[in-house]
């Protein structure tokens, strides 16, 4: 399959798995709330934290060793490639098993930092215990096995087997909870289950793709980790900035305020993150960014990254604006009855939130280019004294301020700011791209369709288009309708309509009937723009 068609194939099947995602959010967490209760709720998104933030003590080693089982697919060593694979998970292994120790016997002191009432405490050691246990382990075993799916660049396996464990989940938690008085040890039970029923099911992937792939002790070599931790040690400590930039926020907002301000800020940011595998087309990039690199294709690096930025930025302007100009209407209607007034400051952190996410987006394929070329140390220097400059200002706008749990996003949104230029600028020096032409070709188009969708949106909130739920469905239908027209018409360059074009017919032809495919191929032989991409 060409590689435009692969990554269609991919998006196409992450767009899927982000829209169960986000109905998934939108139904559980008004129902976690309901059955587990405000601190119950709080105390899950603190677990789940929990685990994030364990992951960095992997070194960097997850993504280090997608990025190197690439490069050995492209040059088709296998001894090497079983060898750095099975180095990995012995050493993540033993990783995930420590760091698992570590919170077990944390356990109460984590119950108290969190701040939970008297009533909760208990049960609260307990879960920790067992989900810290168990699945911090799980957390740095997984990676590993997805490790080969994404070294072929077959995400849209990957992106299918989390959205068909997440739905399996959520049903399984719907009849949990509802049918049984098990509550948070319910919880527990479930969410445990899906980790190792994932991990079983990417252990399978991975052979059916790479039959030739093993992992043994005899395998296990030092210059392997060697070579994983070269790359991997720049990829913790960008993984340490983004913990300290968003995974801190819970920690904080408990220890200032409690856990009912987590279920808060949870409840927020719980859509604009489930929308991220929609959005995020440069998440599937480093594959193949890699093989051009590694094949010192230099022309169609330089493409990548800046058709990679373009792109992820015009998907990201919908759900951004959509979840920005229409977050109090959203919030009231889907979070009034089970957080009463409070749903308007869960408003407001959608509504900042939503502009962090933008600014993600604004990174576009810099990441995966920079991660082809092993380019990482200027991110690295740069990222991390500005997440401890975040970490600082959320405490203290969240602490000093009448921001209260907003402070935590808005420190966010001006970290951001800063930042973003100054990546820009070095990762097109570092692609061999002047920065105007970098800005030119994947920023002027999609800043344009932002401006005129945001003008859009913003009219049809005032004129009260959304005030009633029939009414807020047709205002997001209406600015994704104006959203296709602006990105077709300014958005897209002429070359990338062409080659939509073209994408759409082979797409069309591998699924329609053979009489079907007959009319689309004599309608692109006759058709004078045809040109591949």
């Amino acid at each position: 399959m060409r590689t435009s068609s692969r990554i269609a194939v991919n998006q196409l099947v992450g767009w899927g798995a982000s829209l169960t995602h986000g109905l998934i959010g939108l139904v559980m967490v008004p129902f976690l709330l309901g059955s587990l209760g405000r601190e119950g709720y709080g105390l899950v998104t603190l677990l789940a934290a929990l685990v994030s933030v364990s992951s960095l003590a992997d070194l960097g080693l997850r993504t280090s060793l997608a990025r190197h089982l690439t490069e050995q697919v492209v040059t088709g060593g296998r001894q090497r490639f079983n060898e750095l694979l099975s180095s990995a998970l012995g050493l993540m292994l033993a990783t995930g098993l420590l760091a698992g120790v570590v919170a077990v016997a944390l356990a109460p002191w984590l119950a108290e930092w969190f701040r939970l009432s008297r009533a909760v405490t208990p049960e609260g050691v307990t879960l920790i215990r067992w989900y810290g246990g168990v699945a911090i382990p799980l957390g740095f075993v997984v990676p590993v096995y997805a490790a080969v799916p994404a070294a072929h660049g077959r995400f849209d396996l990957l992106n299918g087997v989390y959205g068909a464990t997440a739905v399996a989940q959520a049903l399984a938690l719907v009849v949990v909870l509802s049918f049984t008085s098990l509550g948070l040890r319910g919880w527990l039970v479930v969410t445990l289950g899906e980790h190792i029923v994932r991990l079983i099911v990417l252990r399978h992937l991975g052979r059916r793709l790479a039959p030739f792939a093993q992992t043994q002790v005899r395998l296990f070599r030092r210059d392997a980790v060697i070579e994983l931790c070269s790359l991997g040690s720049y990829l913790s400590v960008l993984q340490l900035a983004q913990a300290l930039g968003i995974y801190a926020d819970p920690f904080i907002l408990t220890a200032i305020l409690g856990p009912s301000a987590v279920a808060l800020y949870r409840a927020g940011t719980v859509l604009p993150s489930r929308i991220q595998p929609f959005v995020r087309v440069a998440d599937q990039l480093h594959p193949f960014a890699t093989a051009y690199h590694v094949s010192a294709q230099r022309a169609r690096l330089r493409e990548t990254l800046i058709r990679g930025t373009r792109y992820t930025l015009l998907l990201g302007i919908l759900p951004c604006v959509v979840l920005g100009v229409f977050a109090e209407p959203i919030a009231r209607f889907w979070l009034a009855r089970s957080l009463g007034h409070d749903y308007r400051l869960a408003a407001q952190v959608l509504a900042c939130w939503s502009v962090v996410e933008l600014l993600v987006y604004t990174a576009g394929a810099q990441w995966p280019v920079l991660l082809a070329m092993k380019k990482l140390g200027f991110a690295v220097r740069l990222s991390l004294p500005l997440a401890v400059l975040n970490l600082a200002a959320s405490a203290c706008l969240v602490a000093w301020t009448p921001l209260g749990v907003v402070g935590a996003v808005v420190a966010t949104i001006v970290i951001s700011v800063i930042s973003r230029p100054i990546m820009i600028v070095y990762t097109a020096r570092a692609c061999g791209l002047s920065p105007m032409a970098y800005v030119r070709g994947a920023y002027l188009g999609p800043l344009a369709v932002l401006m005129a969708l945001g003008a859009w949106a913003t009219t049809l909130l005032r004129l009260g288009v959304a005030d009633t739920l029939p009414g807020l469905a047709v205002a997001i239908l209406g600015t994704g309708v104006a959203w296709l027209a602006l990105t077709w018409c300014l958005g897209c360059t002429r070359e990338d309509r062409r080659s939509f074009r073209d994408l759409g017919r082979r797409l069309a032809e591998a699924i329609l009937p053979r009489p079907c495919r007959a009319i689309l191929s004599h309608a692109a032989a006759v058709d004078p723009e045809k040109r591949e991409p």
